[in-house]
């Protein structure tokens, strides 16, 4: 996924003219699914980001007026965003970790304490 949010996929041949759910996952957010499952043509377009029920369960933040994007903090991966994913923030952040961490939930390349702002 690029910065703009934008993603292309090649779909194998036979996938077109079927019905698939698509699905995002990132390095720290909820993985969604779409609400439904959308057919495959050659130019299949899904934008996520109009609504929170564009995702099954209209799992999604609203992060400014009509823009919805993934919940972030999932850290160590296991569906929710908890205690335990602190832990992972907490040891990364004593390290001074920079890079492309799943610590760095506002990915600016540096896992700190900024990483817990919400902007809400």
């Amino acid at each position: 996924m690029n910065q703009q949010g934008n993603l292309t996929c090649h779909f194998p041949g036979e996938a077109l003219g079927n019905s698939y759910y698509l699905s995002i996952k990132g390095r720290n957010s909820i993985e969604v699914w779409t609400n439904q499952p959308e057919l495959i043509s050659l130019n299949t377009t899904y934008d996520f980001t109009t609504s929170a029920t564009q995702v099954f369960g209209a799992n999604q933040v609203e992060v400014s007026p009509g823009i919805f994007a993934l919940y972030s903090g999932d850290i160590n991966q296991d569906g929710v965003v908890d205690g335990l994913d602190y832990n992972d923030w907490e040891l990364d952040n004593n390290n001074f970790s920079a890079g492309y961490f799943s610590t760095d939930l506002n990915g600016d390349g540096i896992v700190d304490g900024l990483d817990f702002y919400s902007g809400k």
